[in-house]
């Protein structure tokens, strides 16, 4: 009799260990029974050891910011039929006070919903905003008021459920169709080609305004020397007006004393008196 009690105390420890489960610090849980009358009614449970036996499996969801980037890429057409595909990732965290709601809600943890109904909820919500939106008005800046709009909707569509979407972000580079990959390149060797002319018309433009100021600087130069020669030469007819003998003072300096060889009838020896 004692072996059999002892044996049957193991056995209920055993079951007992079996049969429970922990929540981690950070972390909600929800017991969902999976027979009898109150199948699928959950409880919510705090952070600890629980027991949940045979009928009952528990369910954690965090309550903490989680972030996932999805590896399959996202695909979204725009309003004039072009198909552009992004990595996103999402940052979101589950309400402590709604994880019945959620579990309610979706039936699954929150992996599952993660993967599953997260990911849809973005991927309809572009959809839904790039169908307003043209692939050039996307391409020019358009990319986060598509992202912000659409987080914008799925807060307002998960939050009353009790998922907090916190961020929305772009992974990586978009990709878009050879088409318009094609068109980018176009355009981008467009403006670089517009930009380099615009340079070479202002490098022109500077040179022509260095050949002017060159130009202007030299003709200011000659008007200069030549208004000090003409003042020159009028201070100089000045001064010999009003003192006659200085050309004649001036005449004997440069003479050299030779008379000249031949002279002219009347004409007269310079600054000597013949008598």
């Amino acid at each position: 009799m004692r072996k059999i009690l002892v044996a049957l105390c193991m056995v209920c420890s055993m079951s007992a260990l079996v049969g429970c489960e922990y929540v981690e610090p950070g972390n909600v849980g929800i017991k969902v029974n999976k027979l009898g009358d109150d199948k699928g009614v959950g409880e919510v449970v705090g952070v600890g050891r629980v027991w949940t036996g045979w009928n009952t499996t528990l369910y954690t969801f965090p309550t903490f910011k989680q972030m996932k980037t999805y590896d399959e890429p996202f695909s979204f057409q725009m309003s004039d039929g072009t198909a552009i595909g992004y990595h996103i990732s999402v940052a979101y965290k589950v309400n402590p006070t709604k994880v019945a709601s959620v579990f309610q809600t979706y039936r699954k943890g929150v992996d599952e919903i993660t993967d599953a109904d997260l990911r849809q909820q973005i991927s309809d919500t572009l959809n839904r905003r790039a169908s307003a939106m043209n692939t050039d008005k996307f391409i020019d800046g358009g990319k986060t008021d598509l992202l912000d709009g659409a987080l914008a909707d799925i807060r307002k569509d998960m939050e009353p459920i009790g998922i907090e979407v916190m961020n929305l972000s772009y992974s990586g580079k978009p990709i878009y169709p050879d088409t318009v990959v094609e068109s980018i390149n176009a355009k981008v060797t467009a403006n670089q080609t517009t930009l380099q002319r615009n340079q070479e018309v202002l490098q022109r433009e500077a040179e022509a305004n260095m050949r002017r100021a060159v130009a202007n600087g030299e003709a200011d130069a000659t008007r200069t020397l030549a208004k000090a020669d003409a003042d020159s030469i009028n201070l100089r007819g000045e001064a010999l007006r009003r003192n006659p003998e200085m050309l004649q003072l001036e005449a004997v300096t440069k003479w050299n004393g030779t008379l000249p060889n031949y002279m002219t009838s009347g004409a007269q020896t310079p600054f000597i008196q013949i008598k």
